[in-house]
Parts: structure tokens; sequence; C-alpha cells
């Protein structure tokens, strides 16, 4: 750096450090490196910082990473648009067996030591919802044999929120059961307090056991294919997967 622009940028510099801006501050701002700043402002104290100071970081910081953030979120948008693309539609026999899938993950399931077999599914994601809605179409179910009901907080619009499902589903909310709402703990830190909440819509089907065990037929297939999916479903046990599993690997040499 030569005498002169040195010269004109140090007296910025140090009127820069007296107002209470950080040396990357400065650094960026002037177009000089950290430790020259180091060097030239040594001696020069650092006042309390104003109230400011976080808000000038923060436009600095922003002005300079916006673009790169706002590339990213497009590489990103761009990513998921492809992945949906790519899906396309599904067919009926896709349609049950992914919602097969859907339901063993998050519907309600027959235990051994609890039969129950029934079809009840809850989440508060509508693209989900939808989809249930539209894997129940597929297995035959209709929409009168569905009993819909809301979960909700109790600090929520519950009327608004059952009006917004019953809109989104076909369901009439006059045919809604009546919600279960949970009370307000204080010491809950709860994320979901923007305006979108809705709470969680519960799907039931009544006379839904032949239903149920077709889903769970279903849901093994896919998961293990025919041989391993119907020795899961007439033993029942984990164990015996273990095993068939360690069968079939001996079999073919691995």
């Amino acid at each position: 750096m030569s005498d002169e622009i040195r010269d004109k940028l140090k007296p910025k510099a140090v009127e820069l450090r007296r107002q209470g801006w950080t040396y990357r501050e400065i650094a960026g701002s002037l177009d000089i490196a950290i430790s020259t700043c180091s060097l030239w402002l040594r001696d020069v104290p650092a006042p309390p910082r104003p109230g400011q100071h976080q808000e000038r970081v923060a436009a600095m910081w922003k002005s300079r990473w916006e673009p790169f953030h706002l590339a990213r979120e497009a590489e990103r948008q761009e990513t998921k648009l492809a992945a949906c693309r790519e899906a396309g539609e599904l067919s009926e026999r896709e349609t049950l067996l992914i919602g097969a899938l859907v339901y063993w993950c998050e519907g309600a399931k027959d235990k051994i030591y609890r039969r129950a077999e029934k079809v009840s599914f809850i989440n508060s994601d509508p693209a989900l919802i939808m989809f249930f809605l539209r894997f129940l179409e597929v297995a035959g179910v209709s929409r009168e044999r569905l009993r819909a009901r809301l979960h909700i907080h109790e600090s929520a619009d519950v009327e608004a929120a059952t009006e917004w499902w019953s809109q989104l589903t076909g369901v009439p909310a006059s045919e809604f059961q009546k919600p279960t709402i949970k009370r307000h703990n204080a010491k809950t830190n709860r994320k979901n307090l923007v305006d979108e909440y809705r709470g969680c819509l519960q799907l039931t089907v009544r006379k839904g056991a032949d239903l149920y065990r077709r889903i769970e037929g279903w849901a093994y297939g896919a998961m293990l294919g025919e041989e391993l999916g119907r020795a899961r479903l007439i033993d029942r046990s984990d164990e015996m997967l273990g095993e068939a599993i360690g069968k079939r690997r001996e079999a073919s040499g691995n």
C-alpha cells in the first residue's frame, strides 16, 4: 500500500473506530486487511458500541451475502421442482402401496396385546391429508364412511380451523366430531404459534377392519416383498424377520 493511500485511509479508519466500528466492519468498508486495521488502530481505544451497532452489522452482512443466499435458495427450489416433475402422476397401484406405507408410519396400528383393527389417521400436513383421502378413494372407501375430528390447542381458533379443514377435505363442518382440545402448558415452548396453525386432523373409517387388514398386507408386501411379507404377517414377530433375512443371506452366499 502506498503512503498516499495509507495517509487517506488511516484517518478514516481511526474515525470509524472511535464511532464504535469493529475491525471487521472497518476492513470491509475501506477494503483493507483486518491485520492492517489492527496495526493502525492498536492504540485507539474502542468506545462503547452504540445501540445501532447490531443493525449496522446486519445491514452490512446482508448486502454482502444476500446474492449468495438468493442463489442458493433458487438452487434448492429448482432441485425440489425437478424432483416433483420426476415423480409425475401416481398410478392407482402406486397410490395403494405408498398410501399403505404412509398409514403404517402415521396411522393407528393393531397390536398383539391390544387388538384394534381400525383405520385411524392423524396429521397436521394438509398435503398428507389430501393424499390419504386419495388413497381411501382408490381403496374403495366412500366419503360417507369417514369421520373427522380436530385435535388443537385451546389457544387456537377452533371454529376457523374446523372450517378450514372442512373446505380442504369436503367433510361438512357440521359432521365433525367433538374436537379434542389440548390444554395449554405454560412450560412448553411452542413454535407453531403462527396464523397458519390449524391443529391436526384425524380421519377415521367406519367399519374399517377389512381395509386395515389390506393396508397391513400392502405395507409389508411393499416393505419386504411377497415372501418375507407373508412370513412377517403370519408370525407377527420381529425375531422371525431377522432369522428369515439371515437365512436368505446364507442362501445367497452374502
